[in-house]
């Protein structure tokens, strides 16, 4: 009988440990992590990177104005370096709404569609 309480406590300690493994393994995880497969691919740098010819295009077709286009360009620059904190996965949800914002800004200001932005009425 001694045997098998014996194997009985060992059989108990063994799934113990091993779910307490598995627990700390996953809160040992950081945030990031979670969510490395949900990630939004506008908000990675290779496309944040490409909205400077977006804003380039746009002005030379005349859908956004020069000066407005270098509005653009600073916006851009200053969330660039938020999109490589996003993709590596050290950005904060804060700073994922203002890259998240901007990029949508940008987005619609240079979407060449009729009624974007501002229209001129005759």
């Amino acid at each position: 009988m001694t045997k098998m309480k014996m194997m009985a406590a060992v059989a108990a300690s063994t799934i113990a440990l091993g779910g307490a493994t598995v627990a700390t393994t996953a809160q040992a995880q950081p945030w990031r992590y979670e969510h490395a497969y949900n990630r939004d691919n506008r908000l990675m740098t290779p496309y944040v990177d490409g909205l400077a010819w977006k804003i380039d295009n746009a002005a030379r077709q005349g859908r956004i104005s020069w000066p407005q286009a270098r509005q653009l360009h600073a916006q851009l620059r200053s969330v660039q370096p938020l999109a490589y904190r996003y993709q590596t996965g050290q950005a904060r949800p804060w700073e994922v709404n203002r890259l998240e914002r901007v990029v949508d800004h940008i987005d619609n200001l240079t979407r060449g569609y009729a009624y974007n932005g501002y229209r001129r009425w005759r």
